[in-house]
């Protein structure tokens, strides 16, 4: 499976795609339009949909996102330049610090240390390049996509029906359980999609006018994480906070309030005002549950852990109520009568 991974990817997208548009299609379907033409008319729309914000959106963020490499790589220079002229010594010196103990604790101690630092930092950010390179290079699977996503769209009640009829052999209650889990799935699964949409869209509009460097990176980079509950945008205000301190040092204070204000406000409104209403109660987790799963997923599956944590968690949870519900009933009938009712 690892090594199909990469060919099976298409097959996974396409699959994913057709379970989450099903609803549609299928209401689309009882306005007496044709499914396939249904399926048709989605596939149209959301192809159109993602090349336009390729076009539109993915050269600028490429272009900001090369940039910052080069002005990261040049503030290393420049701080390495810095740390081992004398200049630096003289100022340490000023201080009380002798020179010659400081100029070897600086080269033995500190510049490995930060020249490690800096080198993490340049290989993630080229990380990031090359994985887009990648994906912009799979040409084929771009256009395999949608033609898989037709298909699946189209005989998708046909897979319905055939797991249907596979499982309820064996028992009902099993199938009838996993419409209840595709149930969360398909509303978090699809929610968040359109929610990471709207908020990179939205930080990209709103850092691009109050003049945050960079707005686009910094907008994708929000929308991308912000499926991740609370540590999604508090790792968004960090890279965005440091971004701005490291190419525009000198006026970075109201950048920076802008960032803080930009990504709490938009994950305000998304977590308390819109989300709930949306996914009601079938997602709903108390924090302390949701932290909780976001730090055992994480640890176990990394990154990805912390993307399915919540809806994991939340079919757990599922499962829990329905056994508590069924231990307060096995109550209820255990229960002895009132004396009046026995006699």
């Amino acid at each position: 499976l690892q090594d199909l991974g990469i060919t099976l990817l298409p097959f996974g997208i396409s699959l994913m795609i057709a379970f989450l548009i099903d609803p549609v299609v299928s209401w689309l379907e009882r306005k007496k339009i044709k499914r396939w033409i249904a399926a048709m008319m989605l596939i149209i729309f959301m192809v159109g949909t993602v090349g336009t914000v390729s076009i539109l959106v993915f050269p600028l963020a490429f272009l900001q996102l090369d940039d910052v490499i080069k002005q990261v790589s040049s503030m290393v220079s420049s701080a390495t330049s810095y740390l081992e002229s004398r200049k630096f010594y003289r100022l340490l010196e000023s201080f009380g610090l002798p020179q010659n103990t400081m100029k070897e604790i600086v080269q033995n101690e500190f510049m490995p240390r930060l020249e490690s630092i800096f080198k993490v930092v340049l290989e993630a950010l080229l990380s990031v390049l090359t994985s887009l390179s990648g994906i912009a290079s799979q040409l084929l699977n771009v256009i395999l996509t949608p033609i898989l996503t037709f298909y699946f769209v189209k005989d998708f009640p046909k897979f319905k029906n055939f797991l249907q009829r596979t499982i309820e052999r064996k028992n009902k209650k099993v199938y009838s359980n996993l419409q209840r889990m595709s149930d969360i799935l398909r509303v978090y699964i699809g929610w968040q999609m359109l929610a990471a949409f709207m908020v990179g869209t939205l930080a990209s509009v709103m850092f691009s006018v109050f003049g945050v460097p960079y707005p686009v990176v910094l907008g994708v980079l929000c929308g991308f994480l912000n499926p991740i509950p609370l540590f999604g945008s508090i790792a968004s205000m960090i890279i965005g906070i440091i971004t701005v301190l490291l190419v525009n040092p000198t006026g970075a204070g109201g950048n920076i309030l802008t960032i803080a204000l930009v990504v709490n406000g938009l994950h305000f409104f998304n977590a308390y005002v819109i989300e709930p209403r949306i996914l009601g109660t079938r997602v709903g987790l108390h924090p302390i549950i949701l932290l909780g799963s976001l730090f055992v997923f994480g640890h176990f599956f990394g990154f990805l852990g912390l993307l399915v944590a919540v809806p994991s968690t939340a079919i757990l949870m599922m499962f829990l109520r329905d056994w508590q519900k069924k231990q307060e009933e096995l109550g209820t009938l255990a229960s002895p009568l009132p004396h009046g009712e026995a006699e």
